[in-house]
């Protein structure tokens, strides 16, 4: 009896971590189809210097923010200042993270490379939880 008390505590500990991480996997896929468009961005500050010009895929030589969408990504976006717009599908296997975006943001901070932070954005923002990293 202790035992199957035991299990029934560590699986109640368990799973919702699990639910967590396995919504955490599938939001890195906006991480990842985002490359492209984060390699733009750099690549475009490294040959001018500045990020005031990057503002889009005419711009920048990318695709259309509709072309770059995967079972769980609508669309990537690039803005003004080369900001990164990812927006996810509206689906139940994403939880709270359903229909969620979040940005990726570049600063130069006065140097020759660029840093990225992501934070939540739009009007359903990406909770932190799951958030991914840079």
């Amino acid at each position: 009896m202790i035992v199957v008390a035991i299990i029934g505590i560590l699986a109640a500990l368990a799973i919702p971590a699990y639910q967590d991480y396995t919504i955490k996997a599938k939001v890195a896929e906006g991480a990842s189809m985002s490359g492209a468009a984060k390699t733009a961005v750099d690549i475009y500050f490294s040959e001018n210097g500045t990020l005031s010009g990057a503002n889009g895929a005419s711009t920048l030589g990318i695709s259309a923010p509709t072309a770059y969408s995967a079972k769980y990504v609508s669309t990537v976006t690039v803005t003004g200042l080369g900001l990164i717009d990812v927006e996810l599908r509206d689906i139940a296997e994403l939880g709270t993270a359903s229909g969620a975006s979040f940005r990726m943001t570049p600063n130069s901070n006065g140097g020759s490379a660029l840093r990225w932070s992501i934070s939540g954005t739009g009007s359903t923002p990406m909770p932190s939880k799951y958030l991914p990293k840079t």
